[in-house]
């Protein structure tokens, strides 16, 4: 096939005729950047995604995730693409240079995602499920907290999800139990289940970053309550070094619409008691801040959509094709 998951004259149309990406290049912003450098971004792109990432979904799909003794491993091809997609830096193509980023446009890097995301969730999702947490601290954390994050996340090194749900508090999220104790040394010790946490353990990465929300001892109820902390599946001291585990379990893996190979978990926090996390915004205000990887991931999932059917689509119109 010619097309694999996206129509290239189609995303060329929308994105230059329809939208205007090559005026980018008139603002102080995206200054020197042009439309041949963005059709080489999407040139890469389009190959990486067909010839590395492409061939993990069916594999993937057969082979799926093994979880032994609370830990989770993905199929062992994921391991080398992972350390590829990190190289080419796809995590962070609209960040600014200062983070780790590439610059680029949002209109541009989108185009780009069709062909990564559309080319397999299950794996990709590692990396912009990282994103969307990393975001988060780049707006709302302290400088310590992006000192010792941003790069290490927008580079892929460390992964990031997004912990919201509980059993007994789905779409009513203000009625979670996990709590927050405040400790003496400003950390806070968490306790709580959560549940359908994208990319909630793996092997993929040496550590996972999970923004987690809790109730503060004698906070009000409701999501009036609620704050945000950064809690590592890894503690990460203040030089940066990675510490002790940091009493984060997964206790089982869900099932998601046939994605076999993408490990959305259960995870205990502090079931010994051992579990830290510091706050990240402002204490009660943790929905404010979570609502932008939300939001987000809510756009995200739109393009997902698009990306899935775009596949799909060519694949039925190419067996039409061939089929005598």
């Amino acid at each position: 096939m010619a097309q694999l998951i996206a129509d290239k004259r189609d995303v060329d149309f929308v994105l230059y005729e329809q939208l205007g990406a090559e005026h980018f290049e008139k603002t102080a912003r995206y200054k020197g950047q042009n439309r041949k450098m963005f059709d080489l971004l999407l040139k890469e792109a389009r190959n990486f995604a067909i010839k590395e990432i492409l061939p993990l979904n069916e594999e993937g799909d057969r082979i799926g995730l093994k979880f032994e003794n609370n830990q989770v491993q993905v199929p062992e091809s994921f391991h080398r693409v992972y350390k590829l997609f990190r190289e080419a830096e796809y995590i962070s193509m609209s960040e600014d240079p200062e983070v780790g980023g590439q610059g680029l446009p949002v209109l541009v890097t989108q185009a780009a995602l069709e062909y990564l995301l559309g080319a397999d969730f299950a794996f990709s999702a590692f990396g912009f499920a990282t994103h969307g947490a990393a975001k988060m601290i780049e707006i709302f954390g302290t400088e310590k907290q992006k000192q010792l994050y941003l790069r290490n996340m927008y580079s892929g090194r460390w992964a990031g999800t997004m912990v919201l749900t509980e059993a007994e508090a789905g779409s009513d999220v203000g009625a979670l139990t996990t709590s927050a104790v405040k400790n003496d040394d400003g950390t806070y010790s968490i306790t709580g289940n959560k549940i359908f946490i994208t990319c909630g353990d793996h092997n993929v990465t040496e550590n996972i970053i999970h923004p987690v929300l809790a109730r503060i001892e004698g906070a009000p109820a409701g999501t009036r309550g609620i704050s945000l902390f950064i809690v590592p599946k890894i503690w990460v001291n203040d030089d940066g070094t990675l510490g002790e585990p940091n009493d984060v379990v997964c206790t089982g893996i869900e099932e998601k619409l046939g994605l076999h190979a993408s490990p959305t978990c259960q995870l205990a926090f502090g079931g010994k008691g051992k579990c830290r996390g510091v706050l990240l915004g402002e204490e009660n205000k943790g929905m404010r801040v979570m609502f932008h990887m939300m939001n987000e991931a809510r756009l995200g999932v739109g393009a997902l959509g698009l990306c899935n059917a775009s596949c799909a689509y060519l694949y039925a119109l190419n067996y039409a094709r061939e089929r005598v």
